[in-house]
Parts: C-alpha cells; sequence; structure tokens
C-alpha cells in the first residue's frame, strides 16, 4: 500500500517539478525569491495548528525547527540549481543519488537496514538515474557540486524530519517543521541583498498569469508535501526514496511531450541518442523496483 502511494506522489512530484522549471526559467523568477515564496505561502497550513496542536518535549520542538529550516536551505539550492539545467537531467540527478546518501547515513545512525534485495535494487535505481541525467564530456563542474550538495541536504532533512516525527501528532510535528522552514526565511529579510532579490520583479509577456500559476503550484505541491511527510514519518525511507524511479519516469514523459508540441512551456534537448539514454535508464529504475518488492 505505501508503495502504491508513493509512486502517486511521484507522479503529483512530476507535475510540480515541470511548473517549477517554467516558473523560474520562462517567467524569470530569481530562485532566492521563488524559494521564500514557495516556503512562507506555503505555511498558510498553520491555520489549522490549533485542531492539531499537541505538546511534545523541547528536544522535539527545536528537531522540527531545525528539518524545517534545512528543508529551506535544501529547496534554495535545488531551484538554484533547477534554473541552470534541464529540469529532466537535474531532478533524476539529485534525487537518483537520496538513496546513496541514505544509506550512509543508515550505516552511521544505524537505522533503516536494507535487505540484501533492497540493495540490489538501489544498485539498479541508482545507476539508472545517473544515465537520465549524464552528458558526454560534463563530469566535475559547479553545477554537478551543487546537484550533489542538493541530494545531501535532501537526504539530511529526510532522516532529521522522521526522528523528529516520533514523538507525538505527526500532523503536529508538522506545524513545527513549517515554522522552521519559513521563519528562517522571513529572519534572512533583515540583510539588505537578500530582501532585494526575493521582491525583484523581471517584466516578461504574460506575467499577469504568473500568480495564478504560481498559487496553483502551490496548492498542488503543498498537498503532495503533506502526503509525502505522512510516508517518510510511516515507511522506511530508503524504501520511499528509491521509489522516486517513477518521478524520473513520469517526468522524462511530460518532457517528452511538452518539448515536442509545446516548446513555449519546456524546451529541452531532444534527439534519438537521448530518447534511447533516458528509454535505457526508465528500465533500469523499474527493474529495480521490481527487485525492491522481492521477499
Amino acid at each position: 500500500m505505501i508503495a502504491a502511494l508513493a509512486i502517486l506522489q511521484n507522479a503529483i512530484a512530476a507535475v510540480v517539478d515541470v511548473m517549477d522549471k517554467f516558473l523560474i526559467s520562462k517567467r524569470k523568477i530569481e530562485p532566492v525569491s521563488y524559494t521564500f515564496f514557495t516556503v512562507v505561502t506555503g505555511a498558510v497550513v498553520l491555520l489549522a495548528w490549533p485542531w492539531v496542536f499537541a505538546h511534545v518535549s523541547v528536544r522535539t520542538v527545536l528537531l522540527d525547527l531545525g528539518a524545517g529550516a534545512l528543508f529551506s536551505l535544501a529547496y534554495f539550492i535545488f531551484f538554484k540549481t533547477l534554473a541552470e539545467g534541464e529540469v529532466t537531467r537535474v531532478v533524476p540527478f539529485i534525487f537518483g543519488l537520496l538513496p546513496v546518501f541514505d544509506l550512509l547515513l543508515s550505516a552511521l545512525t544505524g537505522r533503516n537496514i536494507l535487505t540484501p534485495q533492497s540493495l540490489a535494487a538501489i544498485m539498479l535505481l541508482i545507476p539508472g538515474a545517473l544515465l537520465l541525467s549524464f552528458r558526454p564530456g560534463k563530469y566535475l563542474h559547479r553545477h554537478l557540486l551543487l546537484k550533489l550538495l542538493t541530494a545531501l541536504l535532501f537526504s539530511c532533512y529526510n532522516f532529521l524530519w522522521q526522528y523528529a516525527a516520533q514523538e507525538g501528532p505527526m500532523l503536529n510535528n508538522f506545524m513545527w517543521n513549517r515554522l522552521g522552514a519559513a521563519g528562517v526565511l522571513v529572519a534572512l529579510l533583515v540583510i539588505p541583498l537578500v530582501r532585494a532579490k526575493v521582491f525583484k520583479v523581471d517584466h516578461v509577456p504574460h506575467k499577469r498569469h504568473t500568480s495564478f500559476l504560481f498559487i496553483f503550484k502551490q496548492l498542488l505541491g503543498g498537498s503532495n508535501f503533506i502526503f509525502l511527510s505522512f510516508l517518510l514519518a510511516v515507511g522506511n525511507v530508503v524504501v520511499i526514496d528509491s521509489l522516486l524511479g517513477f518521478r524520473y519516469a513520469f517526468l522524462f514523459l511530460f518532457g517528452l511531450i511538452l518539448s515536442v508540441k509545446f516548446k513555449n512551456i519546456l524546451d529541452e534537448d531532444l534527439n534519438r541518442h537521448i530518447i534511447i539514454q533516458k528509454a535505457a535508464a526508465i528500465f533500469l529504475i523499474f527493474l529495480g523496483t521490481i527487485f525492491l518488492f522481492l521477499k
């Protein structure tokens, strides 16, 4: 049941990925501004806090707040990386490496020990994800380092969130999490350079539709994030991250359709070799998923 829900969550995430890329690149929104409004407007869920509030220890509160702050940092670097690359390459690379960092953290903390079948699955899922984003002649460079850092930060966030959510109701912990995520960004407004970038406005055609698209993306992404937070709180974080392969598959299909039919929305490099490369990567991802659930 958790696996099926995780696959659905990844399909929705792929739609949000495409919308993020469109808004940042086509509507020319600064990554720091996009992060600020994405996280701060998402904090509207705090209005429901009185109905789910529960007393927890100071330690849990600090863990939740810290996880939220780490979430904002991870998403800022993610949006910056997304602005500089293709969505169908950036997303698979970053989230394809999540299981690697999760395994390292699992070994260090002694949590979420995997079976041999799960390890075999991840050994297929990771190469599949990397193959999706591979480009000949481009190896160690700044953009690669940004992607590696983003993957590490997301992995740390997932583990910290799962650890903090062990005490008290999940929704109450989530509210503390959102407070930490939005609070650190609001606090950064005291820095003039950050404030200028957050409220910077570039004039582009059809900009009037941007607010509507952003709000719709926020509603979709916010609901999906709550969905993911629930899955991470009740399931195995490494298994859930490994199922991100479905996100890549959906993203590849959406990217292919939009790049062919609607280049004004998404315009990526497409040729026979790239399509074969990505199709082979998706095959590895689905094969890895089969191994993941072998008993």
